[in-house]
């Protein structure tokens, strides 16, 4: 296949913009003509041939009229000649047509933008920074790095990739007078040092000074799930004079803070014969590692910290079980145990862990998780001086692959959880299987509140509630007890956003892993099954589970206070939340093992219309604060929510919980939900309820987020935690109302089919979710 231009390529790419996860594109796109959040001048368009509302296109990042198939291949470089793709790509890369806007926007005066391109072209194409020291100080492993993984390359575009090395050649002070006899005045040189210095990273261990200054011991616990790769780090915490656990979800964080309290984990030092006999099949830790009964000696004083909940014990406990964004990087801890720790990678999240893994002030650190992720590590404590110790597992239970199920579902067993990708998939299955077999199934997806989950999962688990069937997502592959004994991949693809793709190596471990888990199937022979429901797909379960672990190729960093309050500066006067976020993320040098954040635009230009008008009152850390906020920017009837609370927070600064929902057409759906529920009418519900319940749900959240961080303004905590308990109660009811005798949705796709819509899956349900948005902005 003819390779496509770099010009081409990034044709392909802007065709493309709508799609959240290129982030690359979305991030650049930025104005600053009418609002110094960033909002653009340029109306909205509607592509009638889709049949709903499109966002603005921003004037410098409009997409081009050339439309090209996104299948063409991406440009390849060969890694043992970066060079010469360097060398001979910076001409077309230095014609894009976004480009001189966005470098005007940084602060490069219009009639000096040519000027500068010219140069660093010039620069390039002589050869001046493909020496052996420009390969290493400008990076240029990265036009190579990631090319197997699709997503990951388009994060971390040519575009990003060119403009970094743009800054790094302009700042070096032997460049000045090359640019000054080009035509670039001293002021533009002055600041286009001051972003370069602003963005170096290149060290990421000395934004951390607090923790480089302690002799650190850092313990990693490496191994696959259910392999007790947690057990001596919790023991660690037990015994810590002062210490912390930090998990990746609000599930995990309420269990440590539990058991830590109840005396149900054995601290370390303890004897083998002191401990306790009684396992806890309740814990949704990788291992039993505690008791049912506790012990009272063993019970320490521990408070809880999520985005959602606080707990408070005794205000000067010594331990805290937290999520791993509320973990306090200033308080000095004896041990602190990071779970998850392949979550480095994460798009979204990695951020997260990377700051906890470089910041954390203890004197241990016990990092649990994947084998994966310890190449990371070692590049990421390579400078800091802190003693690793790497502690490799093995899993304790055995897991074999069975034959298929061959497409029938009355093989389904007692016990067993199918996994399937698609939420409407899931009550479809649960009908099927259902029908097909004597068993009723429980249902375990992302969208489900934790508390929901949870309760899920314990009908599963309980052997004398009916549901001995699991149905679930990927969701059931991390914080959840589960006595799962096979797990059956329905199918080993998800969609991602954009097509559908097989499932990595590491996502069919740790999801087939769940199986028989050590521990919690009594009397029965140890160990697990896997197997499929589609005979093709068994063999992909096989490969998987007989691959090594592929390592991470990089940790995810996110804008901190520090360097945001820094590229503020640089920038010019009065430069909007978004242009900030776009400099850091084209201009921020970073080593190659690290790799910049995914940000949902979607959720940048809700957060920008709160922070934008007000930035001169806010401090780097508020603004970062409110960047960082829960806010699900995908879900269009929660964002209308957050929507009303973040204008009323920007109007009056007060933000009254039912003013902004009580005419909302989700708590009109939460009142019917409840009568239904009182009337005991279960024929009533549809899918179509809980997701609306759902979204409610996630408005909630951020409330209660928002309100442990600006209490004064979002002071209506009381009314939004017993709203958020009513919606727990309404989905719990509802989920065990879908049954059998109840065609999913069928109202709605006769709808749908009578509008000229697709009815499949995903398709009907997001047209439903905008019908309800316009009718919400233009009632009939």
């Amino acid at each position: 296949m003819r390779l496509l231009s770099l010009s081409s390529y990034f044709r392909c790419r802007h065709s493309l913009l709508r799609v959240p996860t290129e982030s690359w594109a979305t991030l650049g796109n930025f104005s600053s003509r009418r609002h110094r959040s960033g909002g653009s001048s340029v109306k909205p368009r509607l592509d009638k041939s889709k049949g709903n509302r499109q966002t603005a296109q921003p004037e410098f990042f409009r997409r081009p009229d050339v439309e090209i198939n996104p299948s063409h291949d991406i440009p390849k470089v060969d890694p043992d000649n970066i060079p010469a793709f360097f060398e001979e790509q910076v001409k077309e890369w230095a014609r894009l047509q976004w480009l001189p806007r966005r470098l005007q926007s940084f602060g490069i005066p219009s009639d000096e933008v040519r000027h500068l391109l010219t140069a660093f072209v010039s620069a390039v194409t002589a050869g001046e920074l493909s020496t052996r020291e420009g390969h290493n100080k400008y990076v240029l492993s990265r036009f190579v790095h990631h090319l197997d993984s699709d997503s990951e390359y388009q994060t971390h575009s040519i575009d990003i990739i060119y403009n970094t090395i743009l800054f790094t050649w302009a700042s070096e002070p032997e460049q000045a007078k090359r640019l000054r006899s080009v035509g670039l005045s001293q002021d533009t040189i002055y600041r286009i040092q001051a972003l370069a210095q602003a963005g170096d990273f290149w060290f990421p261990g000395e934004e951390y000074p607090e923790a480089r200054q302690i002799n650190r011991k850092v313990v990693m616990h490496v191994g696959p799930t259910n392999s007790g790769k947690t057990y001596n780090a919790l023991r660690a915490l037990a015994a810590a004079r002062t210490g912390a656990y930090a998990g990746p979800l609000r599930l995990l964080a309420h269990e440590i803070w539990e058991r830590l309290n109840r005396g149900q984990i054995t601290p370390a030092g303890v004897e083998e014969t002191e401990k306790v006999s009684t396992v806890d099949s309740n814990s949704a830790l990788d291992v039993a590692v505690v008791h049912k009964d506790g012990n009272s000696k063993y019970a320490r004083a521990c408070n809880m910290r999520t985005g959602e909940e606080q707990r408070v014990v005794d205000e000067a406990a010594p331990l805290m079980s937290c999520t791993v964004e509320m973990l306090n990087l200033r308080r000095l801890y004896e041990v602190v145990v990071i779970d998850e720790i392949q979550m480095i990678g994460d798009p979204e999240r990695g951020n997260a862990w990377t700051s906890a893994v470089l910041g954390v002030c203890a004197k241990e650190v016990h990092l649990c998780g994947e084998e994966t992720a310890v190449p990371i590590i070692q590049a990421l404590l390579k400078d800091t001086g802190d003693e690793l110790i790497i502690n490799r597992y093995e899993r304790l239970s055995p897991l074999r692959v069975q034959e298929t199920l061959n497409e029938d579902w009355s093989k389904v067993q007692k016990g067993d959880c199918v996994v399937t990708f698609s939420r409407s998939n899931i009550f479809k299955l649960k009908r099927q299987i259902e029908k097909a077999t004597p068993f009723r199934c429980a249902v375990v997806y992302g969208r489900l509140p934790p508390e929901i989950r949870s309760e899920q999962a314990a009908l599963f688990n309980d052997p004398n509630s009916g549901y001995d069937v699991l149905i679930g997502s990927d969701a059931v592959g991390m914080g959840l007890n589960l006595k799962i004994r096979r797990v059956i991949f329905e199918k080993t693809a998800k969609f991602t956003g954009k097509r559908e793709e097989p499932l990595s190596i590491s996502q069919t471990k740790q999801i087939a892993g769940r199986a028989g888990r050590y521990g919690l199937h009594g009397n029965d022979p140890p160990g697990g099954y896997v197997t499929s429901f589609v005979p093709k797909y068994l063999a992909h379960i096989k490969k998987a589970l007989d691959a090594p672990p592929q390592p991470l190729t990089s940790a995810r960093i996110g804008i901190s206070p520090k360097r945001y309050q820094a590229f503020s500066l640089a920038l010019p006067p009065n430069s909007s939340t978004k242009t900030i976020l776009a400099a850091s993320y084209y201009i921020t040098r970073i080593p190659v093992y690290l790799r910049q954040e995914d940000m949902d635009n979607k959720k940048l230009d809700l957060i920008c219309q709160v922070i934008g008008p007000r930035i001169d009152a806010m401090t780097a850390n508020d603004t970062a604060t409110f960047l960082l906020s829960p806010i699900p920017a995908n879900d269009s009837a929660a964002s209308e929510i957050v929507s009303r609370f973040f204008k009323a927070y920007q109007e009056r600064m007060t933000v009254d919980l039912w003013e902004c929902v009580g005419d909302s057409p989700l708590v009109a759906n939460l009142n019917a939900v409840e009568r239904l529920q009182t009337e005991a009418k279960t024929k009533g519900i549809t899918s179509l309820m809980i997701q609306q319940l759902e979204s409610l749900h996630k408005a909630t959240v951020l409330y209660v987020w928002a309100s442990f961080r600006r209490p004064v303004a979002w002071y209506s905590l009381e009314d939004v935690v017993a709203l958020k308990q009513r919606l727990e109660v309404a989905l719990d009811w509802a989920l065990q109302a879908i049954t059998k005798s109840q065609p999913e949705d069928l109202e709605y796709r006769t709808t749908a089919k009578k509008h000229g819509k697709e009815t499949d899956g995903v398709v009907y349900r997001r047209w439903f979710e905008e019908r309800l948005v316009q009718h919400k902005e233009h009632p009939q």
